[in-house]
């Protein structure tokens, strides 16, 4: 009775989803959720601009927690079973609901779907991220489920989880450690990027450099120093598959995984005339986006500032920044005057500290790379007289496991009901990270990067919120917060809720098919 209200029967084959027509008289799968969401979203997306409006870092997000526990508490009593505060986490949330219709056997295990809610901003530039529409698409996704699984008679449990801080320490781990994804199999999250991308993402880690010597010039010049051994050590090629060093100088606005995009370095002992030939001889189309200036410093005798400003964006873009052209800049001043005792660096606007940190984001393909990168990041920085140098939590990769690609391909394809934008792409780039990949937890193989097995199924796809017709900002861009708060990109939220939806609703409805997709897992438990 079940299969005959959904639209369309699950025939794997190539693990490929075989589209059948709906039965007659009843509406397809997909427009039931369609319909569905006609009612549940526009209170979701006005809690989304809310969060998009006050903007909260990473275990800080207090307003996003209570104005989300505070709707499905009292505006949707009774549907979800409402924790605050959850898993021992102050800005954690869960929402639960379990259906078993009339027939469902006393102590019947359900089968579940999880989705992954996130919701932290960034420093400055708030949601240039867009997490306040991976929490709308969570909560969308969860309730379309929900009431599809109560119309159409299935037996199923959904679970909602609020993950605090994916952007600075891994609160996905800590949530992991507590138990907050045990017994469920399958999550999904889907995050909002520059376009429609089915990838894996890769692994990172963060190595802080902290320098301290007996004056702001000594100091300076100890930090260039080591971005220039760091930079050469990039140049020459890092170990591993696709890695990459972006340096963050800890001044001004600045964030661990963003790329800065003001950066200002001052040069005394030379002229302004040496400097802005030494820029200009520099600088050419490598730097997209980037613009400089060269004046004269008039508060400091003799002094030449630099300042270059840029795109910013995601630490992960391999692209030169402004940063890179300060580097190369001190790179070309100090070879052409090896023996100029009065050629010295300075920090425009704070020229007596004597302690400056140098942060190296370092990601690679997989995960075990990262030490070796990491390694040889550290090594490079040892050539100077680095202080301390210290590290932060891992981000392991998270991959592309079988199956759930191929049938969230399939039930996007109609794009009477996914719309026109909605090309997607299968990547092998990973363009980013995420903690998430901490519940996957997954196990490649170290000579072919074949994944054999995982803890977990997480099914991670970026999605487009850009307008075709118009210039797209990159994540962690500062254009980026403001297309996160968009008709048209809130509106691609709606429309990747519904495909998740519909995807769980057919896994949750057929039993081969959850089995197929969790097989991956069942590889880990054999070995």
């Amino acid at each position: 009775m079940k299969a005959s209200l959904l639209s369309a029967a699950l025939a794997l084959g190539s693990h490929v989803l075989a589209k059948q027509p709906a039965p007659a008289n009843q509406p397809s799968l997909s427009s039931r959720i369609q319909s569905y969401s006609a009612d549940i979203f526009p209170d979701l997306k006005a809690i989304s601009l809310d969060i998009w409006n006050h903007p909260e870092l990473g275990r800080s997000e207090h307003h996003a927690h209570d104005i989300i526990v505070d709707y499905f508490s009292n505006q949707r009593k009774g549907e979800w079973n409402v924790t605050a505060h959850a898993h021992g986490m102050e800005t954690s949330w869960r929402l639960e609901f379990e259906n078993k219709p009339k027939g469902t056997g006393c102590g019947q295990k359900l089968p579940v779907i999880g989705f992954l809610a996130e919701y932290d901003a960034l420093p400055e530039v708030g949601h240039a991220c867009g997490h306040n529409q991976i929490v709308l698409v969570g909560m969308t996704a969860a309730s379309l489920v929900r009431k599809a699984v109560i119309e159409l008679g299935i037996a199923a449990r959904v679970v909602v989880v609020g993950t605090p801080d994916e952007e600075g320490e891994a609160g996905k781990l800590d949530l992991l450690k507590a138990g907050a994804f045990d017994g469920v199999d399958v999550w999904l999250i889907a995050h909002p990027s520059p376009g429609n991308v089915l990838s894996p993402l890769n692994s990172r880690i963060n190595v802080l450099s902290q320098f301290r010597r007996d004056s702001h010039n000594a100091v300076v010049r100890e930090a260039y120093d080591a971005l220039l051994a760091v930079r050469n050590l990039a140049n020459a090629g890092l170990p591993g598959t696709a890695s990459s060093v972006t340096p963050v100088e800890d001044v001004g606005m600045f964030a661990s995984n963003v790329v800065q995009g003001h950066i200002s370095l001052g040069i005394s002992g030379s002229t302004l005339e040496k400097v802005q030939e030494t820029v200009g001889s520099i600088f050419d189309s490598t730097y997209p986006g980037v613009t400089y200036t060269v004046t004269a410093d008039a508060s400091v005798p003799g002094g030449v500032n630099l300042t270059v400003l840029g795109p910013g964006g995601h630490a992960s873009e391999a692209t030169k920044s402004p940063l890179v052209l300060t580097i190369e800049t001190f790179r070309a001043l100090t070879t052409d005057a090896q023996e100029d005792e009065n050629l010295a660096f300075y920090l425009p606007g704070n020229t007596t500290c004597s302690a400056l940190d140098v942060t190296f984001n370092l990601r690679s393909r997989y995960t075990a790379d990262l030490d070796s990168v990491k390694d040889a990041v550290e090594a490079a920085v040892r050539t100077t007289s680095v202080a301390a140098i210290l590290t932060d939590t891992v981000y392991p990769s998270l991959e592309l496991t079988p199956v759930l690609p191929e049938l969230f391909l399939e039930v996007t394809k109609a794009p009477e009901l996914y719309g026109p934008d909605n090309d997607w792409t299968v990547s092998k780039v990973a363009p980013a990270s995420t903690d998430a990949a901490y519940l996957q937890n997954a196990v490649v193989d170290p000579a072919t990067h074949a994944l054999l097995s995982a803890d977990k199924v997480v099914f991670h796809p970026s999605f487009g919120i850009c307008d075709p017709s118009k210039k797209c900002a990159s994540n962690h861009e500062p254009a980026f917060r403001e297309l996160a708060g968009t008709d048209y990109g809130l509106g691609r939220a709606e429309v990747v809720s519904r495909a998740l939806a519909e995807l769980s609703v057919k896994l949750l409805s057929d039993k081969k098919t959850m089995k197929d997709v969790t097989a991956i897992m069942k590889k880990k438990k054999n070995n």
